[in-house]
């Protein structure tokens, strides 16, 4: 008997947790619909909500990564000749 109960209380919570689960997505996508263009029919509009990234940005990370020392050893550079 004792079971039983168990068991009914442990799929009795389950069922609660997958039921507020559902509740909190439902509300999640009706915040987020009516809130911003990610769920729009208007598929071109959405895509360039975007912003496109700066070449300067660019340039200047690869300038950075350029400017960074390479891990060469001793052995792997040319001996001074005297």
């Amino acid at each position: 008997m004792d079971v039983e109960i168990t068991s009914l209380a442990l799929v009795n919570n389950t069922l609660t947790k997958v039921a507020m689960f559902v509740v909190v997505q439902a509300l999640v996508y009706l915040i987020l619909s009516s809130s911003s263009s990610l769920f729009s029919r208007n598929k071109l509009r959405s895509l360039n909500s975007f912003r496109p990234i700066r070449s300067a940005s660019i340039n200047r990370i690869l300038a950075v990564i350029s400017d960074l020392p390479t891990s060469s050893t001793a052995a792997d550079q040319p001996s001074p000749r005297t």
